[in-house]
């Protein structure tokens, strides 16, 4: 194995961040090298070896004494780590023929179709509105023309998804490739066409987390998985597992398991093979679907809380205004500074759950504020007219004329109406598992809330205590979409995609799946 410290040194020299110059760290070399030794010998010799994202050739003379390659081919678009690589992988493969070249991998590799047998990897991790427009549509129009469309699930597939498209472009049926990806490949709504794809075109023969940092890349935080795929022949049937693996100094091999038959609930989410007790739990969950104890929510009765531009002038009380006195028509103000008074209408004044830690308890009876919520058209008088002058003249409001201009004042009126973010059970858009008691809220009468909840409508009280039950934590901590170690979140797909009791079943909240192992 070669591998220099200038190849590392030398991404000081571009900007990493535009063109995503994070290299494969020591951590990820050696996992790629674990997976390339379980392949056969005789299916490393006399290939065409090829990394089209190759940095400064990490990956390439990294396997330098496990692959015996008759050709190497490497693109990189940064000219001086290009051009380290290209010495080193010459010096690397010195009975080989190497072609190593500057400039976009797109464009140098689109020509290799079906050209090569083994590819090691790390896809630029570049977010997709940096790039120019018309480069942008410029790719999207070659692989939808190519066939890749269906499985380009949005129109912002970021160059990692389409990275992995070009290497299964370059590669020849039967070929190998091991490549490091973000972990939000395969739980986010851009890397669903791409799973759909590998299932139905490759064998993914192992994935890997790494245990002892989030990243396989130097430099990078995001999380991210190494995967080995093999590309099918025509008409071949797949393989029958996958090695899932975690590395903390050395492959640990977890267990295996076909993705082909994963439950709804962890093919969402294979970030969750690596949960302690989530593939019971998910199977768990689909067994109480089958018997009608648990059921789907259907769209539509899930909606994010409203978003507010200017929380300081639209929701009361605030930093500077308080609630002095409450009648059955109006709420009258005082000033925290200058003690002065306004009284709002109460026809304008919606009251709305504000942030999650505002409350102590799972049951809200009063939620403390008030959004407000003026229609277009209402003449501006009396305490109503002076508090939005004071807005404007203080600022407050700032945020949502910058937003929508002369219509800044109805935006949350325009929100209510269009959304209808109202409802009885209200569940946290992130929680901190290790510290948080309550996951979900219940008000005995209808409130709405920001965009920190996601509103349930028609939940009753049996529902909210699902969402605290132990069950409902365990299902959050094998399925949700970790932000840290504790930190994690649901959005309103995964609650779609998450069975809850039925109704007939509302009493066996507790009963119906017994809570996973605790999660650290």
């Amino acid at each position: 194995m070669r591998l220099a410290a200038s190849q590392y040194e030398v991404q000081r020299l571009v900007d990493r961040e535009a063109t995503s110059s994070y290299y494969t760290s020591p951590d990820g070399v050696e996992v790629v090298r674990a997976l390339l030794s379980q392949l056969p010998e005789q299916s490393r010799q006399g290939v065409v070896l090829a990394d089209p994202f190759m940095g400064s050739g990490v990956l390439l003379t990294a396997v330098d004494d496990l692959v015996r390659p008759s050709k190497v081919v490497g693109f990189e678009i940064n000219e001086a780590p290009c051009n380290l690589g290209r010495r080193l992988v010459a010096e690397a493969y010195p009975g080989a023929e190497v072609d190593v070249r500057c400039g976009d991998a797109f464009e140098l590799g689109w020509r290799l179709r079906g050209s090569v047998d083994l590819v090691v990897t790390n896809p630029p991790f570049v977010r997709w509105l940096r790039l120019p427009k018309s480069y942008r549509e410029g790719l999207l129009e070659r692989f939808e023309a190519a066939g890749y469309g269906p499985y380009i699930s949005r129109r912002d597939p970021g160059l990692h998804i389409l990275g992995l498209l070009l290497v299964d472009r370059m590669l020849r049926d039967g070929g190998v490739a091991v490549s490091v990806l973000p972990a939000s490949t395969f739980y986010t709504e851009q890397g669903e066409g791409l799973k759909r794809f590998l299932k139905l075109r490759y064998d993914v023969a192992a994935i890997v987390e790494n245990g002892r940092a989030p990243s396989f890349s130097d430099g990078s935080g995001f999380k991210e998985l190494i995967v080995l795929l093999r590309k099918r022949r025509p008409f071949e049937p797949p393989s029958g597992s996958t090695a899932v693996y975690r590395y903390a100094g050395s492959l640990e091999r977890l267990y295996d398991v076909s993705l082909r038959g994963l439950p709804r609930l962890l093919d969402r989410n294979w970030l969750s093979l690596f949960k302690p007790g989530a593939v019971e739990l998910a199977r768990a969950l689909e067994e109480g679907v089958k018997s009608g104890r648990l059921r789907y929510l259907r769209r539509g009765e899930v909606v994010r809380g409203v978003e507010m531009y200017g929380p300081d002038f639209f929701f009361l009380p605030n930093r500077y205004w308080s609630v002095a006195r409450e009648s059955d028509g109006a709420v009258v103000l005082s000033n925290v500074g200058s003690g002065d008074e306004v009284e709002l209408p109460k026809k304008y004044l919606v009251p709305c759950l504000r942030r999650p830690g505002d409350y102590r308890s799972p049951v809200v009876e009063d939620p403390g504020y008030y959004a407000l919520a003026v229609p277009p058209g209402v003449r501006l008088e009396g305490g109503l007219r002076a508090y939005v002058e004071w807005g404007l003249r203080s600022g407050a409001a700032a945020p949502a004329v910058k937003a929508f201009g002369s219509g800044w004042l109805s935006h949350i009126w325009r929100q209510l109406r269009a959304k209808e973010p109202f409802g009885h059970v209200f569940i946290r858009d992130k929680l901190d598992l290790a510290r948080d008691d309550v996951v979900a809220y219940y008000s005995p009468r209808p409130l709405c809330a920001t965009k920190d909840f996601y509103v349930i409508r028609g939940g009753g009280r049996e529902l909210a205590e699902w969402y605290n039950s132990e069950t409902f934590r365990a299902v959050l901590a094998a399925f949700g979409r970790d932000i840290s170690s504790t930190w994690t979140r649901f959005v309103e797909s995964d609650l779609l995609a998450v069975p809850v009791p039925s109704p007939r079943a509302a009493t066996e909240v507790q009963a119906i799946i017994p809570p996973g192992p605790p999660h650290h």
